[in-house]
């Protein structure tokens, strides 16, 4: 694991320190950032300066960014540059329906929103192109990483063992309780992704069915870095939709290439 926390100028960033490199900018905020997401109730001018402060630690543009509506779903979405700007300044116009962003484009900056679901983020140093993934259970279910390598493979021509993957801060599998229903479905795909405890309570290890799932794909191992932090474990850190009040504020995580 390579991710840090770094601050900067009182700003803090959570960092995969295995992908940035020169051609590439990458972060997740904490809690010190505040809530960055434009839906859930939080006043918007705050939300937006709250938005250029982060991204002004990076030197990047909020006109630059690309945000979607996330519904827990496999879309995918190619972003060129007539989508930047989409949802940075109003939630209306995040792009509908998408729970994962894909370019080649470098400056725009490709940000996904999570307070206990996965933040996974792709690299292909070769093309170059990026992806950012938004998975929650039921889009780990639905093979969203994996759908989204497939379309970097068609669309950008990304050689699956060149990919560089990061895997953020999420509910880590002392805490994702499910039920026995949803613990048997994740079983079928990857028993190593679930466990029980003394009371039969089951629980599922999202993070490394995800890194698993990549690897099946065909990205090397030593090339999945997850960040092993816990959104509902750390909550003096990080936001977390379980822990919280369920109206808590949200973390972004961006990449772009430069």
């Amino acid at each position: 694991m390579s991710w840090q926390i770094q601050c900067y100028h009182g700003v803090e960033v959570y960092q995969a320190l295995s992908l940035n490199d020169s051609g590439l900018i990458q972060g997740f905020s904490t809690q010190n950032a505040g809530n960055l997401a434009l839906h859930t109730g939080d006043m918007p001018e705050k939300v937006i300066e709250r938005r250029r402060d982060f991204l002004k630690v990076f030197g990047l543009k909020l006109e630059q960014l690309v945000a979607a509506n996330q519904v827990h779903g496999t879309t995918i979405r190619k972003v060129d540059r007539q989508l930047a700007g989409a949802g940075a300044l109003s939630f209306a116009t995040a792009l509908p329906e998408t729970d994962a962003l894909i370019t080649e484009i470098p400056g725009i900056v490709l940000s996904i929103f999570t307070a206990d679901c996965l933040p996974v983020f792709l690299y292909d140093p070769d093309t170059p192109a990026i992806a950012v993934i938004h998975a929650g259970w039921r889009g780990t279910l639905g093979r969203i990483a994996e759908k989204t390598l497939e379309r970097m493979v068609d669309e950008y021509q990304t050689t699956p063992g060149r990919l560089r993957a990061a895997i953020g801060p999420a509910i880590c599998r002392h805490c994702f309780q499910v039920n026995q229903d949803l613990a048997d479905e994740f079983s079928k795909d990857d028993p190593l992704a679930v466990e029980s405890d003394s009371t039969t309570a089951s629980y599922v290890d999202l993070p490394g069915f995800n890194a698993r799932l990549l690897a099946k794909a065909g990205v090397a191992p030593e090339n999945i870095d997850l960040s092993g932090a816990c959104t509902s474990c750390q909550t003096e850190t990080f936001f977390s939709y379980r822990a919280g009040n369920r109206t808590i504020g949200r973390m972004m995580g961006i990449i772009s290439l430069k």
